[in-house]
């Protein structure tokens, strides 16, 4: 049971990383459209 226990976990963390860097470019993404947003509008 430990090692099925140990694949699972395994399993998890490499399907992890790819959705923390997905929501970390989201998050950036979402403050760099804020950003020129708000410059626009202060320019506009």
């Amino acid at each position: 049971m430990q090692n099925m226990e140990g694949l699972v976990l395994d399993e998890n963390e490499e399907a992890l990383a790819p959705a923390v860097v997905i929501a970390t470019i989201a998050l950036l993404a979402v403050f760099v459209v804020g950003a020129l947003v708000s410059v626009v509008g202060l320019v506009a």
